[in-house]
């Protein structure tokens, strides 16, 4: 018994004074764990001695501080974003009337007369929602002279290959948007580079024959089923494209009639997300406009037309750079094998749209368009610096990974955007290596 006491003691000894009171007065069981606690264990076990209560209830009392800091530092975290976020929304109204204002009818009446560098710098902040699709337009322009006429004209061809891939057809470009393709495509496997050829020849103005004419309309057909597969699978978090979307038979037309206007090129797998893009900025009729120019651009064209004389030189190209600007990751690449094929044909055809968040690809798309082709590679080098201590130590395997999975990797935009502007590449420099 004596022992039993001279322990309580000791531990009585431990207690802040506070506690010790409650202790020698025979309180304890005054106090309150939570709300929700009792201090009754079930009958079936002893009932727990006064240290034990107050040692939890210390426990208690330290978990509470920790929840309370924890939250007093998101509620400062939250506070500091919205800030932020409002500050950016200020910007953004500002830009915006310099855009419609000083900029855009400028731009309109003599692009020559533009102040470049006020562009660029308004640029680098991201353009405003309300003007982005327009000034897409001015940047891309329309040296193929698309008008609304001939993107009806080859929507009314597309429906005749979408008849055939599924029953709904297709809207004319009049017609509301809402409703939507209804039977899914079926599976097909081909090689897109030899039909795409087929159907080149078979477009020929010199083959007039109804086999021609059928030929053309099969392989019409077979890239209409591959742009509905894939139209699953493009932005699939928005839920605006897929099959039930608002924009999901927009897309549809679009593509198709891109496919029927450009026989030569055909589908190529990441058009999905370019003419997705375009229909987030702009109406279906300039989406196609834009879609139209901005694959038909030097750069852009080889990728799309698997010109296999012209994209090895663009892959050379970069991995040129990546030597000049990132030695040691050019050296591990060479000695695992990866090279610019491993990853810069999915980012060139897709504009990084597919690879990076949509927020940041945007951003992305925005100076691309203003800066001009060179953009891309400074964003395509900026992409495996972020990512350097993970691909600097990693297998050829884990590296194709890291390329596949970029969707998933959390990437902060400042981060990002700090490193681009941090690297510095001149157009002509890089012509020049296209050249050799």
């Amino acid at each position: 018994m004596s022992e039993n006491n001279s322990s309580n003691n000791n531990n009585q000894c431990d207690l802040p004074e506070n506690y010790k009171e409650l202790v020698t007065t025979g309180k304890v069981e005054k106090l309150i764990l939570s709300p929700s606690s009792s201090l009754d264990r079930p009958k079936t076990l002893p009932p727990k001695s006064q240290e034990e209560v107050l040692k939890h209830q210390r426990e208690y009392e330290e978990i509470q501080k920790k929840a309370k800091k924890t939250l007093e530092r998101e509620a400062k975290e939250k506070e500091k974003l919205d800030a932020i976020r409002k500050e950016k929304e200020r910007s953004l109204i500002d830009a915006r009337k310099i855009w419609e204002e000083d900029i855009i009818p400028v731009w309109e009446k003599n692009s020559k007369k533009r102040d470049i560098k006020k562009i660029k710098d308004l640029s680098w902040r991201g353009l405003p929602p309300a003007v982005r699709g327009k000034i897409w337009r001015l940047c891309i322009g329309n040296d193929l002279r698309v008008t609304d006429e001939l993107f009806n004209i080859f929507l009314g061809h597309a429906n005749n290959a979408y008849n055939k891939t599924t029953s709904p057809p297709l809207k004319s470009s009049s017609s509301s948007s809402s409703t939507t393709a209804a039977s899914k495509s079926p599976n097909i496997n081909i090689d897109l580079r030899q039909a795409n050829n087929s159907i080149h020849h078979s477009r020929s103005p010199m083959n007039t024959s109804t086999d021609g004419e059928d030929d053309v309309l099969d392989l019409e057909t077979t890239n209409m089923a591959l742009i509905l597969q894939d139209i699953q699978d493009t932005f699939p978090s928005l839920m605006i494209f897929q099959k039930g979307g608002p924009l999901h038979s927009d897309l549809i037309d679009v593509l198709g009639a891109y496919i029927c206007y450009r026989p030569d090129i055909g589908y190529v797998p990441g058009m999905t997300f370019l003419a997705a893009m375009f229909l987030l900025n702009m109406e279906k009729c300039d989406a196609f406009l834009s879609l139209s120019n901005h694959i038909n651009s030097v750069c852009f064209l080889p990728f799309f037309r698997q010109d296999q004389s012209g994209i090895p030189k663009y892959l050379a190209a970069m991995d040129s750079t990546v030597e000049a600007l990132t030695p040691p990751l050019h050296k591990h690449f060479k000695e695992i094998g990866i090279s610019a094929k491993n990853y810069l044909v999915d980012w060139i055809t897709t504009l990084f749209s597919k690879a990076l968040p949509l927020d940041v690809a945007t951003r992305i798309w925005d100076l691309v368009f203003i800066e001009g082709e060179i953009f891309i590679y400074r964003t395509a080098l900026s992409i495996l610096r972020y990512f350097i201590s993970d691909l600097i130590q990693a297998t050829y395997d884990e590296c194709i990974d890291l390329f596949n999975k970029l969707p998933q990797r959390k990437i902060s935009e400042d981060k990002l955007f700090e490193e681009i502007q941090s690297i510095v590449l001149d157009q002509r420099k890089f012509d020049k290596l296209l050249e050799k």
